[in-house]
């Protein structure tokens, strides 16, 4: 019985190995000049050759251990004459790309056929390929992580707006396309890192488009970047290098992403008002800041510094007083752009570390900044005045705790005068000898 039923099994198997006048599949590969490297795409044709009715088709590519695949477009159907004969031509163009070097096999093809045989019936039918064999060459030493065969790539790099003429608190958008042709999606590069301590980045996901030619795959990939200065200086992005092979040419290449500036167009300008003509105060107050600098540079010539310390912060106060004067005006007028270029100012200081963060009293105003500018009259910038005052009154208080603390530590010196504070109607102050 087992027999019998082996014998049926037998004869129920399709016959189209042996009958290859009628029923023909085939892989044809490219011509090229070159063996592919390893991970270099290449083009080939499944084509078959058949000479009978078939009524349903469905062709199977099993996995393989050698090669990745993908299909390029829909598969095409033709009537063609074929030695003297008329024959049902199926084409699908296939790109294969091999994982290691070697000498690597492509496995046979199985083209699954339901024809109406001779008796009428409809008859299932397997045709295989012959397996071809593909010598694969190395890729270059030391190209592990940046190994990119591509037969063409090209890079486009585009910015909203100038980079280094940006308006007080303004983001600029950057944008870089990149097209590959013969790369799929899993082989495009990774999008770099743009980050700079003075700079805030928000890195969107990357895009990533694929599309099928008969010439191969075109991957489309999209990098975002949203940057914005923390501070008004200008500062300068690396240029970013993607190496890739170009399988056209044979040659190794490299496209370049340029390095940019980033900055606010208003720091040159308050580079230049340092010298303007109106210094920003009245001239009493300029009387008395001429002669206590006069003072502080006579101590300090004489070796008596202990009292350039408070000419110092009297020049200090008096700076901090003339820019929150100004503050309140951009906050009257509600310009919000001049006003965080001040606020920055007060809050850090040019000889302060640049920060790498918002400070938490422009958090409010950098928020609708960097979000969306048409709301940027909606925002409460008496509140953010009051942030800003409290804040910088507290660094000044910490700082002249420090010095104290500091003047403390050293003790009087011989020779040397104390001042003391003597309160009275006209608030004098009398040098008593140690």
């Amino acid at each position: 019985m087992v027999r019998l039923l082996a014998l049926l099994l037998l004869l129920a198997t399709p016959l189209a190995a042996q009958a290859p006048d009628t029923l023909k599949l085939e892989l044809v590969l490219d011509p090229r000049e070159t063996a592919p490297l390893e991970g270099e795409m290449v083009l080939a044709t499944i084509r078959g050759t058949y000479r009978e009715t078939i009524t349903n088709e469905d062709l199977k590519l099993r996995r393989m251990t050698d090669f990745d695949w993908t299909r390029l477009g829909q598969d095409a159907w033709s009537d063609q004459r074929i030695d003297g004969r008329t024959a049902r031509v199926f084409e699908r163009r296939i790109a294969f790309y091999p994982k290691r070097a070697g000498n690597l096999e492509v496995l046979p093809i199985v083209h699954e056929l339901e024809i109406i045989g001779s008796g009428g019936q409809r008859e299932i039918v397997l045709v295989r390929s012959d397996p071809v064999r593909i010598e694969v060459g190395e890729k270059p030493a030391g190209t592990d992580q940046s190994w990119f065969p591509v037969r063409a790539l090209e890079v486009s790099d585009t910015w909203d707006a100038d980079p280094a003429q940006l308006e007080d608190g303004q983001s600029v958008t950057r944008r870089v396309v990149i097209r590959a042709l013969g790369a799929t999606p899993e082989m495009m590069p990774q999008q770099p890192a743009l980050r700079e301590p003075w700079l805030i980045t928000f890195t969107p996901p990357d895009e990533r488009d694929f599309q099928v030619t008969a010439q191969g795959p075109v991957t489309t990939l999209v990098w975002v970047w949203k940057l914005r200065p923390i501070t008004g200086e200008p500062g300068v992005l690396s240029q970013v290098s993607l190496p890739y092979f170009d399988t056209t040419s044979r040659t190794a290449k490299t496209a370049t992403l340029p390095s940019a500036t980033i900055g606010y167009a208003s720091f040159a300008d308050n580079a230049a008002s340092g010298w303007r003509g109106d210094p920003g105060v009245g001239w009493p107050h300029l009387a008395v800041l001429g002669a206590s600098a006069v003072a502080a540079v006579i101590l300090e010539l004489r070796g008596r510094s202990g009292v350039s310390a408070p000419a110092a912060r009297l020049r200090r106060w008096m700076r901090i007083r003339r820019d929150f004067r100004h503050l309140r005006g951009h906050a009257r007028r509600k310009d919000v752009s001049r006003f965080r270029a001040l606020a920055v100012r007060l809050l850090f200081p040019p000889a302060a570390t640049p920060p790498t963060t918002t400070h938490p009293a422009l958090q409010t105003v950098d928020a609708m900044l960097f979000g969306d500018r048409s709301e940027s009259q909606n925002i409460d910038l008496w509140s953010a005045l009051r942030d800003i005052e409290r804040a910088v009154g507290r660094s000044t208080r910490q700082a002249g705790e420090r010095a104290g603390r500091a003047g403390a530590s050293k003790g009087p010196r011989p020779n040397s005068f104390r001042s003391v504070h003597i309160s009275g109607k006209d608030d004098t102050t009398r040098g008593n000898s140690v």
